[in-house]
This record gives C-alpha cells, sequence and structure tokens, in this order.
C-alpha cells in the first residue's frame, strides 16, 4: 500500500492546476473586495469605488463563506497572501464566475444552485450601479 501511495505522489502529472477558463464574452464584471470584520461579520466592497455592496454578521452568508474559503484555501496551498481582491464576472453563455487573478482559480456559480447564484447576483448588480456615471445636469447661466 505504501509503494503505491509512494508512485502516485511521484507521478509528474499529479501536479495540480486550475480549471481552464471560460470561453465566452463578459458581459458584466466587478472587482470585489472581502474584509473580515469584528465579530465574525464580512463586508463585501467594490474595489474599484470603494463602496460597500454587502455586510453579512455572524451566521449570515454561508454560500458566500464557503466560496470565499476555498477561494483563500488556494491562495494558501500557493504561499499567497489570503486578502486580496477577487473578479465576479457574467458571461454571454449566461455563468456567473468568481475567479481569482492571484491563483487564476475560478468557480461557475451557477454550478451551487439557483438560490445560492442569486447572492452573487445582487452582489453584482449593486457594483454595477455604483459604477455607473450619474447623469450630468444643466445649469442654466442668467
Amino acid at each position: 500500500m505504501a509503494l503505491l501511495w509512494g508512485w502516485a505522489v511521484s507521478r509528474d502529472d499529479a501536479d495540480y492546476a486550475p480549471p481552464e477558463p471560460q470561453a465566452a464574452a463578459t458581459l458584466s464584471s466587478a472587482v470585489l473586495l472581502f474584509i473580515d470584520g469584528p465579530a465574525g461579520r464580512i463586508e463585501v466592497v467594490d474595489a474599484e469605488t470603494g463602496s460597500k455592496l454587502a455586510q453579512y454578521g455572524s451566521g449570515e452568508g454561508s454560500f458566500l463563506r464557503g466560496i470565499l474559503r476555498s477561494l483563500v484555501r488556494e491562495r494558501r496551498i500557493r504561499d499567497l497572501d489570503a486578502g486580496g481582491i477577487f473578479n465576479l464576472s457574467l458571461f454571454d453563455n449566461r455563468s456567473l464566475v468568481i475567479s481569482d487573478p492571484e491563483t487564476n482559480y475560478w468557480m461557475a456559480l451557477e454550478a451551487f444552485g439557483v438560490d445560492n447564484r442569486q447572492l452573487f447576483v445582487e452582489l453584482l448588480e449593486r457594483a454595477r450601479q455604483q459604477q455607473r456615471p450619474t447623469a450630468a445636469t444643466e445649469v442654466s447661466q442668467p
């Protein structure tokens, strides 16, 4: 048994690589920062505008917390800082993907069900609203 385990671990093709990126055009995207707060709180911030998009208290947002744990685990495996930005993208094939630019690891959120995907759809919508330029108002001259 030990010889079989040793052979499996020593194989060259045993290296892990992230899945290949989506082959689709991006319809919408946001760069998100997740901040650990006191008492287990997580704040979701649009990294480009600095606007807070959502806040989850202790015991809330369990799916979001699970996704973040997976992304952070990939960073720790590679001896990278656990903090940093993540990209949330909606593609023209309707796939919603969260990805890590540091590791190139990504997860298709529709694989976790409609309700779980919806949480990230709402974050993307909030980020898009923050990014829209406000309409210029005309100033009349006397």
